[in-house]
């Protein structure tokens, strides 16, 4: 009997099937298609990028026609001799103006301006690349968790419900109390509680996922059973952290955003300065019935000069001067953050390693425990709660070691997001470490 048992609890972790299963680089594709938050992000891009020519039209003329028609009719006095008359006269006119601004100081900061905030646009989208990449793998290896939590939910009811057939017989036959079937029948009741919550966790993860890719995804590569651990290359935590510094997405996209809020300053304090265009026009008139054509033509230098404006432009560069100092500490707070998220993902790495190669080694030692168990159980110096609770620290050694690998993964990759390094090529490189 306790043969024919242990055959059925030293379970080894259940594969996930790969039937026409879609690899990670295949969600990862259908993710770059359909996510609407990385959609978001490059019609933001494209928005701000039109602040460059907007930027350069300022340099060019402006250059304006219009056109007036008017006709009037004028009704005179009869007399005995004449009968009344109405006069009828037409006018029409229309004319071209021009406007050449030749002082440029408040147009080259607005360029200056639209070049800033073009930086902090593309940054701003590749860091929202990059979070794709880490969301679909995030993702993607959830719902590979969640399928491991049921089959190993599944195993575990599976292992307890010939327990409980066991101990049953058992009883029937006076070996045992009627408590050891309690205790069975509670522990198999509560494992399978334990898989019905497990199945719909499998459904929330896959539903999450397909909030990216726009399609549901049915069948799934699992993790390969061999898995290459390396530590971070290269090994020097503090080399990270430089990387991390200076290439983060992220933070570039902060640092665009403070020299933009800089040129604010510079834009509010322009105000103050006098404004020169060279401005021209021409008109041209005609009325009939007269048939008189008058033509107009004029150039000439305009200068104006704020002298007094209620204080507006001097309230405006203090706030512009508020909001830069507010980017400042906004990217400080982001600066801290960088070089933490980097050392912990680096560390993440590390203890992931360790926990990967310390869980496989507690896999066999629960199984050995597991074994020895049963055999106490057997001979009656060990109880069916033992048993039970031996057979459930199998499975939750078995299931904490599956997440381990997984979780190395995704510290993995985060360590160069945070870094800046992080690419489709890592998704490939991942991607060879599922089944095909």
């Amino acid at each position: 009997m306790q043969k024919k048992l242990l055959t059925l609890l030293l379970l080894t972790p259940l594969s996930i099937s790969t039937v026409n299963a879609e690899d990670l680089f295949t969600v990862y594709t259908f993710s770059q298609e359909n996510d609407l938050t990385l959609q978001a992000a490059k019609e933001a891009q494209l928005a701000t990028r039109e602040a460059k020519p907007q930027a350069n039209a300022q340099f060019l003329p402006t250059v304006n026609a219009a056109a007036t028609q008017s006709s009037n009719a004028i009704q005179s006095a009869g007399s005995n001799n004449s009968p009344a008359q109405s006069l009828h006269y037409h006018q029409s006119a229309y004319g071209l103006t021009l406007s050449q601004p030749i002082f440029y100081y408040k147009e080259w900061v607005q360029y200056a301006k639209a070049n800033s905030l073009i930086k902090q646009a593309n940054a701003t989208y590749a860091a929202a690349e990059q979070d794709l990449i880490v969301r679909t793998t995030q993702r993607y290896f959830n719902v590979l968790k969640a399928i491991d939590s049921l089959k190993f939910a599944k195993a575990n009811r599976l292992a307890f419900a010939k327990f409980l057939e066991q101990t049953e017989q058992r009883f029937k036959v006076g070996l045992i109390a009627i408590t050891d079937v309690q205790i069975a029948k509670a522990q198999h009741d509560s494992a399978h509680a334990e898989e019905i919550a497990a199945e719909n966790f499998v459904a929330d993860q896959k539903e999450q996922l397909q909030e990216m890719t726009g399609q549901p995804i049915q069948t799934f590569s699992s993790l390969r059973d061999t898995l290459a651990l390396k530590t971070p290359d290269p090994i020097e935590i503090e080399k990270w952290v430089t990387t991390a510094l200076a290439q983060n997405f992220g933070l570039q996209a902060a640092r665009a955003q403070v020299e933009a809020t800089h040129t604010d300053i510079k834009l509010s304090q322009g105000n103050h300065l006098p404004a020169f265009s060279v401005n021209g026009s021409i008109n041209r008139a005609t009325a009939t019935p007269m048939s008189t054509k008058n033509t107009n033509s004029a150039i000439g230098l305009q200068v104006s000069l704020p002298i007094f404006s209620g204080g507006s432009i001097s309230s405006k560069t203090r706030q512009a001067m508020h909001t830069y100092q507010h980017a400042q500490k906004q990217m400080g707070v982001l600066h801290r953050q960088v070089e933490s998220n980097t050392r912990q993902s680096y560390r993440g790495v590390l203890t992931q390693i360790s926990q990967i190669t310390a869980l496989k080694q507690a896999i066999v030692s629960n199984a050995s425990a597991l074994k020895a168990t049963l055999a106490a159980f057997d001979v009656g110096t060990r109880t069916i709660a033992d048993v039970l609770t031996a057979q459930s620290n199998l499975i939750h050694a078995e299931q904490k070691y599956a997440n381990a690998r997984y979780d190395y993964i995704l510290h993995s990759i985060k360590l160069k997001e945070a870094a800046g390094t992080l690419s489709p090529e890592d998704i490939q490189h991942i991607n060879q470490w599922l089944t095909q």
